[in-house]
């Protein structure tokens, strides 16, 4: 079995900087989906592009298949912190390759922080044509299902900064006998 970390979420629930810092903690590489795609864009196209313009120029569908190609070919490596979009999930067809890949890390946030988070960092395209608290529940809730379905652990991360989030997952993966390289579980 792969010895991989995945971190699932909604957009600005910290899935990225937690890897990070668990990766750090554990000696883990991290790896960013939406950095990789980014990379792989720049290598194909020999142009930087941030991966919402990845999105608005090219469309989602295109992202969705580099971030499913991404996903595929992880599946051969292990001792990484992951970090896939907050819509990997919800495709049916990433939900294997998510499990294949390791502990699944749900890092649920409530909505109403979520949404705060957002607007100081920039909305998400999936809002910006109804950039409403309500639309982010009703999107939340249909996410929330998947999420909680799919994870291994869930880490309610509403009201936590990065290291008390990072403490809370090296609780949980201790308690499932989880040993990053090096390690031996208890």
């Amino acid at each position: 079995m792969h010895m991989n970390i995945v971190f699932i979420g909604f957009a600005s629930c910290g899935k990225s900087a937690t890897a990070l810092e668990v990766a750090q903690r554990l000696t883990l590489r991290f790896i960013d989906i939406d950095r990789e795609i980014e990379s792989g864009y720049e290598r194909t196209h020999s142009r930087a592009v941030h991966y919402r313009e990845i999105i608005q120029q090219e469309g989602m569908p295109f992202f969705f298949d580099m971030e499913h190609t991404i996903l595929s070919d992880l599946t051969q490596v292990s001792d990484c912190a992951i970090a896939p979009g907050g819509g990997a999930p919800m495709r049916i067809q990433n939900r294997e390759l998510l499990k294949k890949l390791g502990i699944i890390i749900y890092l649920r946030t409530d909505p109403t922080v979520l949404f705060d988070r957002m607007q100081s960092k920039g909305l998400p395209l999936f809002l910006r044509e109804n950039p409403s608290i309500e639309n982010l529940e009703r999107l939340w809730n249909e996410r929330h299902a998947v999420y909680t379905q799919l994870a291994d652990h869930t880490i309610d991360n509403t009201h936590c900064n990065i290291t008390t989030t990072a403490d809370c997952v090296l609780a949980a993966l201790r308690e499932s006998g989880f040993s990053a390289p090096g390690q031996h579980s208890a």
